[in-house]
Order: C-alpha cells, then sequence, then structure tokens
C-alpha cells in the first residue's frame, strides 16, 4: 500500500518548527532527520533546520544517552536557539532510551529551555505526532492571572499568506490574536496561551483533543469551524467568533467586495469537475469552496479523517446537491484509477499530487503549502482568478 500518511516523528518535527526559535534534535539515526528536513526544505521553498544525535549500529545495541547529553550541549553552544525539543525516533523508542533522564542531568549546563516529546514514528501518524507536541506545550503554559480578550488559533502549522491575512482579519475586527499554535509562535506566547479568552480549533484531526486538554486545564471555551476558505465559509467562520467574543461583524464591506469579484469570475469555472487530496480539514473546506463557486468536486481523497470529517462532509453534500466519490487513506493508484473514470478538470492537493496530474494530464493547483492565498475573503478572489487562469492555462 501506497499510503498518503506519514509517521509520527514528521507530525511533531512540523509542529516544533512553527515555534520561533525552536530547534528540534531527534535522537535517532541520520536517515529520520536527513530525509525529513529535505521534504520540508524543498516543499516550503527555504532550509529548515533539523539536528539527529547519529545514532549508528553500536548505538543501537549498547544505547546512546551520553552521545545524546554531548549533541545537547553542542547544539546550544553553535545555534543559541530559544528551545531545544529532543525528539525519539524508532532506534531510540524502541530500546527504551531514557531520554527524561538526560534532559535532567543537562538542563543547568544549556541557556536553551529543554523539552523531551515522544515522537517514534512507530507510534502513530503524524496526526498523533502534533497532538502529542500540543500536549507537551499545553505542560508549559503558565497558569493565568488575568483573562485576555483574545483568542488563540490552534492546529495552524503554516504560516505565510494564509496566517497574516487571517491576523488582519481579527485587527479589524478588534480582536487580538493570542497565540498561534504552532505557526511562528514564540515561547513566551506558548507560556501566555492560558490567558486567552477563546480557543479555535483548525484542524478537525489535531486541535480538538488539545482544545479539551485547555478548556479542562485553564476553562478556555473553544469553537471549531470550517476552514474561512471561500466567501461563504468565511463570513460564517468570523461570525461565529464575533458571537463568541460579543463583538460587532466589522467585514461586511470586504464580503460584498469579494462576491462581486468571484460573480464576474464564476461562469468560467461552473461544471468543472475538481479532484481534491488533502488532510481533513481542508478537504472539507475545499468542498465547501468549490461547491460555493459552481464548481463539482467530483473526488475527495482523504490523507486522515477527523472527529467530524463525514458529519460536514455530509451535510454539504445534502446543502449543495452534490454527490463526490470520498476515498479515506488511499494509496496513489486508488485515486488514479478513480479518477481516471471521471473526467476531472482540475486536482487541489500538494506535492504528492504532481505524479497525478502528469498521468491525467489536467493542472494541479497546490492548496497545501502556503504557497497560494486561500484564506478569507481575499483568499477566496485570489483563488477563484487562479482557478480561471489554471484552466484557461495551454500547458495541459
Amino acid at each position: 500500500m501506497e499510503s498518503l500518511r506519514t509517521c509520527k516523528l514528521f507530525g511533531v518535527i512540523r509542529a516544533v518548527l512553527g515555534i520561533k526559535g525552536a530547534l528540534p534534535l531527534i535522537h535517532g539515526p541520520v536517515g529520520c532527520f536527513y530525509h525529513i528536513r529535505y521534504l520540508l526544505s524543498l516543499r516550503s521553498g527555504s532550509p529548515v533546520q533539523i539536528l539527529s544525535s547519529e545514532m549508528d549500529q553500536n548505538d543501537v545495541v549498547f544505547g546512546a544517552e551520553k552521545k545524546l547529553r554531548k549533541k545537547i550541549i553542542e547544539a546550544d553552544e553553535k545555534y543559541s536557539p530559544r528551545l531545544i525539543a529532543v525528539l525519539s525516533s524508532c532506534a531510540s523508542s524502541i530500546i527504551g532510551e531514557n531520554i527524561d533522564q538526560v534532559i535532567e542531568e543537562v538542563k543547568n549546563d544549556i541557556k536553551a529551555d529543554i523539552i523531551f516529546i515522544n515522537s517514534g514514528g512507530f507510534e502513530g501518524t503524524q496526526i498523533e505526532g502534533y497532538k502529542e507536541c500540543l500536549t507537551v506545550l499545553i505542560g508549559l503554559m503558565d497558569e493565568p492571572d488575568v483573562k485576555k480578550d483574545s483568542v488563540n488559533l490552534i492546529g495552524l502549522y503554516r504560516g505565510g499568506f494564509d496566517l497574516k491575512i487571517l491576523k488582519n482579519y481579527f485587527k479589524r475586527l478588534k480582536i487580538d490574536v493570542n497565540c498561534v499554535l504552532t505557526g511562528g509562535c514564540t515561547l513566551e506566547e506558548i507560556r501566555g496561551a492560558s490567558t486567552a479568552a477563546l480557543n479555535i480549533s483548525l484542524c478537525d484531526a489535531s486541535a480538538i483533543e488539545p482544545c479539551e486538554l485547555m478548556e479542562k486545564k485553564f476553562g478556555i471555551p473553544f469553537l471549531h469551524e470550517t476552514l474561512p476558505l471561500g466567501v461563504r465559509a468565511s463570513s460564517k467562520f468570523f461570525k461565529v467568533i464575533c458571537n463568541a467574543l460579543n463583538k460587532e461583524y466589522l467585514l461586511e464591506k470586504y464580503e460584498i467586495r469579494a462576491k462581486m469579484e468571484i460573480n464576474k469570475i464564476k461562469p468560467y469555472l461552473e461544471n468543472k469537475k475538481a479532484i481534491i487530496v488533502a488532510g481533513a480539514t481542508r478537504a472539507v473546506a475545499l468542498v465547501d469552496f468549490l461547491s460555493d463557486i459552481g464548481m463539482d468536486p467530483i473526488l475527495v481523497c482523504l490523507d486522515f479523517e477527523g472527529d467530524n470529517t463525514m458529519e460536514n462532509l455530509e451535510r454539504l453534500i445534502k446543502q449543495d446537491k452534490i454527490n463526490p466519490k470520498i476515498l479515506k487513506e488511499p494509496d496513489y493508484y486508488d485515486i488514479l484509477n478513480y479518477a481516471k473514470n471521471l473526467d476531472p478538470d482540475i486536482i487541489f492537493g500538494g506535492m504528492g499530487e504532481f505524479g497525478l496530474s502528469r498521468e491525467l494530464k489536467i493542472p494541479l493547483i497546490d492548496v497545501m503549502h502556503a504557497h497560494e492565498i486561500t484564506f478569507g475573503f481575499d483568499g477566496a478572489v485570489s483563488m477563484a482568478r487562479t482557478i480561471k487562469e489554471t484552466l484557461d492555462s495551454e500547458k495541459f
């Protein structure tokens, strides 16, 4: 099987890299860090810093706790990180390395803060990795003295254009963004995340459990809405948040302007057939958006399923009178074989769908790696224009 999922270690690393000044140090062989670093650097278009203790055959037999201690001190001296996150790998997890003890012994010898996250790849998927990392970070949060009239965004693992747009909209609504876990947050913001008045879950699969934990520990209520991708979803997203915080909704003019712009483009998009390959939350948001602009999402391929994924999809299917084929955790050839019989016009996915694009001779729009503006009313217009331009392209 050619699964679309990856391992727990990958999820932990992605979450840790979203913390400013954080340095992931994998206690494992070189392959674990090299290939993940290579892939994430390729996806982001910029170098990604990940270190390894470089366990070898001898270490797997006799242990490598002394080597790990030395690597931690070297990393602190050479890179001066704000936070060192020591991550277990399959190798160190299987032989039972006592990483907690190493951290206890070394923490007074380094300037950086240091944490340990269980991340043996065989222990679960990237979703378990995201949740494990967020759970450890919640343990760093201070007990709040005073609650602030602000929100935390939970389960947002990429920054870029979309996060900047989200923050701009919240600023227009006079709502402060307290902390983004973990899309460019600082260690200080993590410690102060417990002071927010509201948590907003942005990942159906990995953010709900951390939100529930923060609600239990700090009394912070949370909302879980479809991502603000498209005019319809953006309007609902911000209105629900404003209602929860007793704030006035001040985005009418942006909403009206976006509808007008998209209505000009809609005739070129109506009835065009689309394939979606994405994680649970973004897949649902794309179905919502594409249906709203008159396109037909004929095939929805879920990397993984969240708590509310099928319920949300069924609601959209009924609401918009669409009939997509839904594949859960398919492999590449499952998607290809279904797609060949559906005569699609375009694919929405990520780098992994380049092969599908070539095989089917249809264009691909990468909506997974923050290369496109997708969120909010600005993102809706930008996406509609990009889709039209892509379909008009003679490349395929």
